[in-house]
């Protein structure tokens, strides 16, 4: 198969861990990775992500893709936190799947003989940092019964795991420190938590992780601004985006200063930066490295945040986006808007309008991000967006690229003025 597996281990190390590869310290300086395209682009995205200072991906899960990924990652030097998916508990993630893990004694050995299969097919590879079981499923268990239920099923994944495979460590991922005292509890063979988190609130985990009872090493398994989940409400009810300015410190601060004295300490195994993806939708913009074939300022943030290097040349800033006015031209509906952006001098922008509807019936119809006809007005920093034809507040995008393939964004709401 391979020419030789990569041997890991988390090691204790005075009051803290160590997380060895082949007897080595290493770090995980990582980020999420969906990919930009399919295999066909694996080993263009690996090649692109080792420059950015980036060791590490992290998958949810196994799939027919993923003996490309890890050769892809092996070439460049790159290692993979090997995702594989437990179903959530609940109706509200991926697929909107739900699974009964109090009652579904069947349904539960077919998940761990589907999990121990990929760990078997898996982990020789030379690229395999360790094993993520789970993502979210604590946070999305409808109840105490089914959390208990699915951490004591949890534990009993471990240790088969464990038993296929004594060469890397396994560790289960959950929302901030809610999977804390279960694993503590239930899932005793753990060698590691994985905790997602986002925002300022990244400076507050290492004692959150202390009063919940924590005394293992941990991986940050998602990191990234503010999420929509957690962000305030504008006055049209929609959710307050974080600016890209805020976007791109939030990452280098959380490296530098929130996870940094951690990392020394061993507790903080590594990060992983959410989300190596070109879905040019809601997510992709709001906490994507890329928007299609764009580089968004979170690129930028991890590449500094690993490496020290600042964007060269400097990204453009959105200033100010607003709505001034709507007014009615035959059928269509026209916004006055003001987009004003600062640049490098003599670096020409290419400026457009999209929408985004959050109050769409179906999820892929929320994640939708839609161009907007525009012209421009008569004073610098104007424009005219026709607005889109629905009912209720929507999300209004705007877009600015320059030469470079760097794409800003800044967004506001508008409510949607009623038929004539």
């Amino acid at each position: 198969m391979w020419a030789a597996e990569a041997r890991t281990a988390i090691v204790k190390a005075g009051e803290g861990w160590r997380l060895e590869v082949d007897g080595q310290p290493y770090v995980a300086k990582g980020v999420t990775f969906s990919g930009s395209g399919g295999p066909a682009n694996f080993d263009a995205d690996c090649e692109r992500l080792r420059a950015l200072g980036v060791n590490t991906l992290r998958t949810w899960g196994t799939g027919e893709e993923t003996p490309a990924l890890l050769d892809a990652a092996h070439k460049h030097g790159l290692r993979v936190l090997v995702g594989l998916w437990l179903r959530p508990g609940r109706a509200g993630m991926e697929n909107d799947d739900a699974f009964d893990y109090a009652r579904d004694a069947k349904g539960r050995e077919a998940q761990l003989q589907a999990t121990l299969a990929q760990v078997r097919r898996f982990k020789g590879h030379p690229a395999v940092l360790a094993w993520g079981l789970g993502n979210e499923v604590i946070l999305n268990s409808p109840d105490d019964a089914s959390k208990v239920a699915y951490a004591r099923f949890l534990e009993k994944v471990v240790r088969a795991v464990k038993k296929a495979d004594a060469g890397h460590p396994v560790l289960s991922v959950d929302a901030w420190t809610l999977g804390v005292p279960l694993w503590e509890k239930y899932v005793p063979s753990l060698d590691a938590y994985g905790l997602n988190v986002y925002g300022r609130g990244i400076h507050a985990l290492a004692d959150a992780v202390k009063q919940a009872g924590g005394r293992k090493p941990w991986f940050i398994t998602e990191f990234g601004a503010q999420g929509e989940w957690e962000a305030p409400k504008d006055a049209q009810g929609l959710k307050q985006e974080p600016g890209d300015q805020e976007k791109y410190d939030v990452i280098v601060d959380g490296w530098r200063n929130a996870l940094g004295p951690h990392v020394q300490a061993g507790r903080c195994l590594g990060l992983f930066v959410f989300n190596y993806s070109a879905s040019f939708d809601h997510t992709g913009l709001w906490l994507g490295l890329l928007s299609g074939d764009s580089k968004r300022p979170t690129w930028h943030a991890v590449r500094e945040a690993y490496t020290g290097q600042k964007p060269e040349p400097a990204l453009p800033v959105p200033v100010r986006l607003a709505v001034q006015g709507v007014e009615q031209e035959g059928t269509a509906t026209w916004a006055r808007v003001v987009f004003e952006v600062t640049a490098p001098a003599g670096t020409p922008l290419d400026v457009s309008f999209a929408y985004n509807f959050r109050g769409a019936a179906t999820r892929e119809e929320r994640d939708r991000v839609t161009p907007l006809e525009s012209r421009k007005g008569a004073a610098p920093g104007t424009w005219r967006v026709r607005l889109p034809a629905v009912t209720g507040a929507f999300k209004l995008y705007g877009l600015a690229k320059d030469g470079a393939g760097n794409l800003v964004a800044a967004t506001t709401s508008v409510a949607a003025p009623a038929a004539p």
